[in-house]
């Protein structure tokens, strides 16, 4: 929508605009973004790069001929593209170097001029548009914590099928058996961050505002509890396999504990945003799931093991995982 206004706009203009109109679209989808204050950012990034890439082609221009400064504009223009200033706008100083050196030859300044002017005059329509319908990109998050709540589930139950593994499994299978989670927890800290930012200068914001709490209330806890599954994952691949002379659970505490597992892996999946938190008797199970399992180490104990910090860590990242849900 923004480029096609930020088109229209230019239609009347004549000069430069006739010639090239093509740029004020492009400065529009510079402009475009998820939040109304990272458009306003985009926009200054990408028309400083633009600026800085024009002034290059211009001095490149002047002192060597046409075939050795394309070289020196794209290197160049590629080193300044990493200054932390541009952003993720910074590949637009060889860009806007290439576009003024090759096609804006024949007539540098008008050309330099138009470029500038007419890609600032997209980005200004762009921002404008964001600003009267600032995007709430609520429902894609929603659809990120999901998948990241099957993913922490899925991980519970590969572990819970790992512990009624008959013969045990060997260190390099366990290693197998631990899922990459790390992604997902920082993926639930950018979606608080997107959350937080997309409700500033948003008068759309108030309308949506308690989805938005409960999208950031529902990231956070999935960002401490995907944090807490892999350090599970990683405690049972170092101490569980069957190279080791003393386990961390045993015979008589793998199953309790992969029954607790499933139970919680139940809760994660059952929970839902349009459903509110999982029924009292999913909890329930899985609360007393995890609760045997902690009974079951207690008799470890009174049975004269002295092994059991590890199973006691194993019971105490379950207990989160129920109370955090």
């Amino acid at each position: 929508m923004a480029a096609v206004l930020a088109w229209l706009a230019v239609q009347p203009l004549g000069g430069a605009a006739d010639e090239y109109p093509y740029y004020a679209p492009l400065g529009a989808v510079i402009a475009v973004s998820v939040t109304v204050a990272d458009s306003v950012k985009a926009s200054v990034q990408g028309v400083m790069a633009i600026l800085l890439g024009a002034a290059l082609a211009v001095v490149a221009a002047a002192v060597v001929p046409t075939v050795p400064g394309l070289a020196v504009v794209v290197l160049l223009g590629t080193l300044a593209a990493g200054w932390w200033r541009f952003g993720e706008m910074g590949d637009w100083v060889p860009i806007a170097a290439l576009f003024v050196l090759i096609i804006g030859s024949s007539g540098l300044v008008d050309y330099l001029i138009g470029y500038v002017l007419l890609t600032g005059l997209g980005a200004a329509v762009g921002v404008a548009v964001n600003a009267a319908l600032p995007p709430m990109p609520l429902v894609p998050g929603d659809r990120q914590i999901i998948v990241a709540r099957e993913a922490l589930a899925a991980q519970l139950d590969d572990l819970a099928d790992a512990l009624r593994s008959d013969p045990p499994l060997d260190r390099e299978q366990w290693l197998a058996r631990h899922h990459d989670i790390r992604p997902r927890a920082q993926a639930m800290g950018r979606l608080v961050t997107q959350a937080t930012q997309v409700r500033r200068v948003n008068w759309r914001a108030r309308r949506w505002q308690e989805w938005a709490d409960r999208q950031v209330e529902h990231a956070r806890a999935l960002e401490r509890l995907s944090l807490v599954v892999d350090d599970l994952a990683g405690l049972l691949a170092m101490t569980e396999h069957a190279d080791r002379e003393d386990v961390a659970l045993g015979p008589r505490l793998r199953q309790p504990a992969a029954e607790a597992m499933e139970a919680v892996a139940v809760m994660l999946r059952e929970e839902k945003d349009e459903d509110g938190p999982p029924s009292q008797d999913v909890r329930d199970r899985a609360d007393a799931a995890v609760e045997v399992l902690a009974d079951s180490v207690t008799e470890r104990v009174r049975a004269g093991v002295t092994e059991v910090l590890a199973a006691g860590a194993v019971v105490t990242a379950l207990r989160q995982l129920v109370a955090s849900v």
